[in-house]
């Protein structure tokens, strides 16, 4: 890995007008493979992991209209309630590619890998990426918030609802950013994100989607998201290729999506999400409870909690902390063992 990773002229001012910024080359391989290995077990434990789900199975199972939908032992998400919200939604519409549905691949969706996985950890505290977000979000210091996995296989159709993410988290404030790490390379063909450029100075707050279609989840106070999926000519939407190392960084208010994967090449990706100091704690209606929290915030509180790191500044340079957190699935079995 290079010794320092800078911001480029133009990165910075780029990323304030269009809410969307690619960086070139930011992780480095072993990095990388770290993050593939982290897939490739999550991609393992499908049907017996409380967090991994697979939306192009959830999807199909929904548009073909199967009477129950059934998701393993994943139970994060209420996949009989999200058919439910689809089926009373009369707006509500397969999101899907064309083709034949007897070649499904797979959505593979996972979370939270951080809490047991240092190789995560020494990406999203170790790496060159807090750095350059704090100089993004001109922040005084920076709280890891959480990791989400995105990989569609070959030949998935399942597209994935443009939406916004700030009505997904429980924080109140928009100093956060999305870090997308495509750990494969990525083009419109096989699945790469699409940004609405600009839509993160937009005054509205979205509710949060499904994923697998534009309907809402009916706690949320927020009006829904535009139909970006069927007036893409109203909007500016850019999308960027990628290759295994490159970053793509977007605000939590931009709005974006893809498409589904009909290359016969995968699209594995991972996201790491940051927030700066302006931003407190808010336990929003209709945002998506985190999965093994200790909840020891209350609205208002800085995100000042083992659940929610400070990466950045470290407190001396080259400090390593993704060795000082402690794997929460160790920290488990102590707590089983001494009871």
């Amino acid at each position: 890995m290079p010794t320092s990773i800078e911001l480029k002229d133009g990165d910075k001012t780029a990323f304030e007008r269009d809410g969307v910024v690619c960086l070139r080359n930011v992780i480095d391989h072993d990095g990388v493979e770290a993050l593939r290995k982290t897939v490739e077990r999550q991609r393992l434990s499908l049907g017996r992991s409380h967090t991994a789900y697979d939306f192009e199975s959830v999807g199909h199972q929904i548009w073909d209209g199967h009477d129950s939908v059934t998701s393993g032992e994943a139970d994060r998400f209420d996949v009989s309630r999200m058919k439910s919200l689809i089926d009373t939604d009369m707006a509500a519409r397969p999101l899907l590619e064309t083709g034949d549905r007897r070649d499904s691949g797979q959505f593979l969706y996972d979370v939270a890998a951080w809490k047991s996985d240092i190789g995560v950890r020494r990406v999203a505290f170790d790496s060159h990426l807090p750095a350059l977000i704090s100089g993004l979000l001109d922040a005084e210091y920076l709280c890891f918030w959480e990791d989400t996995t995105f990989c569609k296989a070959p030949n998935t159709k399942q597209k994935t609802a443009f939406h916004q993410d700030l009505a997904y988290f429980q924080i109140d404030g928009d100093q956060c950013i999305i870090v997308w790490i495509p750990l494969d390379v990525v083009s419109r063909k096989n699945g790469a994100m699409e940004y609405v450029r600009g839509s993160h100075l937009w005054d509205d707050i979205y509710a949060p989607n499904v994923l697998v279609s534009q309907s809402t989840l009916p706690e949320s106070p927020h009006p829904r998201c535009p139909d970006m999926e069927g007036e893409r000519c109203r909007y500016d939407i850019v999308s960027f290729d990628g290759e295994p190392g490159d970053v793509i960084i977007h605000h939590v208010k931009t709005v974006h999506g893809s498409g589904g994967n009909m290359s016969s090449r995968p699209r594995r990706a991972m996201s790491l999400r940051y927030c700066g100091e302006k931003v407190r704690y808010f336990d929003r209606p209709g945002a998506i409870k985190q999965v093994n929290v200790r909840r020891d915030l209350k609205d208002g509180d800085r995100l000042f909690s083992l659940d929610y790191p400070i990466v950045w500044p470290k407190p001396w340079p080259g400090l390593a902390l993704a060795e000082l957190y402690p794997d929460q699935a160790q920290a488990l079995t102590q707590q089983s063992a001494a009871a």
